[in-house]
């Protein structure tokens, strides 16, 4: 099973990985954001930690649109503080040092909350779901294509019935597991 395993110190929250400044172009003011001190550090270490782990434990990065979980344990170091606060740097991190192709296919499940003072940090486990778009696996799909586009008309590379589905996308082209597009090829 392909299975990356990362510890990572708590990362800047929501409330503080970015800063704003008011700019101007001519008259016209407005504001701009702009990633705190902390925030760089924090992407800087992180991006090549994750990169060296990549490497040394032979993580193979999924194909675009597979979904990817990511079991988290969290060691905060205090109370009162929301898990989810800290989610938006690491998952942006792990995109950029190509654990996934877009964090949009990042579903994190945070498994465990802990108070640890002394090491506050995130465990995190991460391993492609084996869904495929909608598809529940690759029987799921095989499934569903035996029953519809094996005997399609429409050209399977092509089929944007098939690439919405593939890109988890509810249509009402399919009810169920039909295609209801489907256009059967002369016996």
């Amino acid at each position: 099973m392909n299975k990356l395993v990362l510890t990572s110190p708590l990362p800047p929250s929501v409330n503080s990985y970015l800063n704003y400044k008011v700019g101007s172009s001519g008259r016209r003011k407005f504001v701009q954001a702009y990633p705190s001190p902390e925030t760089v550090v924090y992407e800087q270490f992180f991006t090549d930690y994750v990169k060296d782990q990549i490497r040394e434990q032979n993580w193979q990065r999924p194909e675009k649109g597979r979904l990817v979980f990511l079991k988290m344990t969290f060691f905060l170091d205090r109370k009162r503080k929301d898990p989810s606060n800290f989610l938006k740097v690491p998952l942006d991190v792990l995109t950029k040092a190509g654990v996934y192709v877009d964090d949009d296919t990042a579903l994190p499940l945070i498994e465990r909350v802990y108070i640890d003072k002394n090491n506050p940090r995130i465990e995190i486990e991460i391993y492609e779901s084996p869904s495929i778009g909608i598809f529940d696996d690759e029987e799921d799909l095989n499934s569903f294509f035996d029953a519809n586009c094996s005997n399609c008309k429409k050209n399977v590379e092509t089929c944007g019935v098939l690439k919405k589905l593939l890109d988890n996308r509810i249509i009402e082209e399919v009810d169920g597991r039909t295609c209801l597009k489907k256009k059967e090829k002369d016996s």
